[in-house]
């Protein structure tokens, strides 16, 4: 096992902020986790949004600049919330969501944050783990917020987290 895992080992990402010239890879990424993702346009708008704070997460193997991962917050100093959170379903599993969003939220803290909010649905087991591993605690429920292509509606759990 040890030889497999050095003649392949995982690849590593860089963190680093992305603007509106990434607003197609964030709408591809957005789409691939999403039942009702934002378009192109949305993220072209929010990414130029000057309270807008956005990572993304690049190979650093790989010669294209695609984005294997994004997280975007709207900062208001001594708050942020975290509006979206997407990473490649080829790319999950492999500690890159950790990665991103601990870096994320160090670039709030360095922009002022405080207190860091976000929503989730709370059948979404792989992110409540993931935001609860980072010091995101559940502090309020919104019923019948989030609905699935079924039209199922499910509550979103809102959480926070202090830096």
């Amino acid at each position: 096992m040890y030889l497999l895992s050095n003649l392949f080992p995982k690849p590593r990402f860089a963190i680093r902020p992305i603007g509106a010239e990434h607003a197609a890879d964030c709408a591809r990424l957005h789409a691939a986790s999403f039942a009702f993702p934002w378009s192109k346009i949305d993220f072209e708008t929010m990414l130029t949004e000057s309270n807008v704070l956005a990572d993304g997460a690049f190979n650093d193997k790989l010669l294209k600049d695609e984005v294997g991962g994004m997280a975007l917050s709207r900062l208001l100093p001594p708050d942020a919330e975290i509006l979206t959170f997407a990473v490649d379903p080829k790319r999950r599993g492999a500690g890159l969501g950790r990665e991103l969003l601990a870096a994320h939220l160090t670039n709030l803290e360095r922009g002022g944050a405080r207190l860091v909010f976000l929503e989730v649905g709370e059948d979404n087991a792989a992110a409540l783990k993931l935001y609860e591993r980072l010091g995101f605690q559940t502090i309020g429920r919104r019923e019948n917020y989030y609905k699935h292509p079924s039209g199922e509606r499910l509550a979103a759990l809102t959480m926070r987290c202090e830096l």
